[in-house]
């Protein structure tokens, strides 16, 4: 058998996992694109930065500590295979997805769809979180916290809307 990237097969479908649809397809084309927009800026943002910006944010919300702006590559790093992983994990929302009055075994089609979708604005909101980061330390010349705390305010507020919109969807 051989395997071919120009040809799409729209009734592709892994063990057990969503089938691939024209707006999978559309939303993970971009989703790659958004990811290389990102990190082209963060390692543009890094090129200019000062020699020493916060590294750590205190409880007050203000910088408590301070180093090489290459120290946040690591965690922009790790919340990037997060949010790619997310994305995979869109086609199997059924095996990863642990939410209460989602039955794993008896979901509904919808509930899955909604799942799947539900990884997927998270894995958007996982980039924007970073590039919230990157703005916040890099850019804004008083640093704050107060960005970055909305945004994963933001995220809370999805996993709800989309938790309970899942419970009603049986």
């Amino acid at each position: 058998m051989r395997l071919s990237i120009w040809k799409i097969n729209r009734n592709f479908r892994w063990s057990k996992g969503m089938p691939r649809t024209t707006g999978t397809i559309i939303f993970d084309c971009v989703f790659i694109a958004m990811t290389a927009a990102v990190w082209g800026v963060i390692i543009w943002l890094i090129s200019r930065a000062p020699g020493i910006v916060p590294t750590h944010f205190g409880v007050s919300g203000q910088p408590d500590a301070w180093g090489s702006p290459t120290h946040h590559l690591i965690p922009f790093i790790i919340i990037t295979v997060v949010a790619l992983a997310a994305v995979v994990g869109a086609y199997f929302p059924q095996s990863a997805l642990n939410i209460p009055g989602y039955n794993q075994k008896e979901a509904t089609p919808r509930q899955n769809e909604l799942g799947a979708w539900l990884m997927r604005i998270l894995a958007v909101f996982m980039l924007v979180l970073i590039l919230t980061i990157a703005l916040s330390i890099f850019v804004l010349t008083s640093h704050s916290v107060v960005p970055v705390i909305s945004v994963i305010g933001v995220m809370l507020v999805v996993c709800i809307v989309f938790s309970v919109l899942m419970y009603k969807a049986k």
